[in-house]
């Protein structure tokens, strides 16, 4: 089983990356502002995701500090 890892960043702060995460039973949101991470993350649907935007945001190679 492969886990997919998405980064996309954040197009009001820049400093700001979303990882998305692609689970079997769904998907796990975590963010990042200046290489750390805020917060523990959250398993959430894609539904929920693309309502807030992180989709529409430029995908990024990885989580620069």
């Amino acid at each position: 089983m492969a886990v997919r890892r998405t980064y996309y960043r954040d197009r009001w702060n820049e400093k700001k990356v979303w990882e998305v995460v692609k689970l079997v039973g769904g998907y796990y949101l975590r963010q990042y502002i200046s290489g750390q991470q805020v917060g523990r993350g959250m398993k959430t649907s894609k539904k929920f995701i693309k309502s807030i935007g992180v989709f529409e945001f430029e995908e990024v190679g990885g989580i620069a500090g």
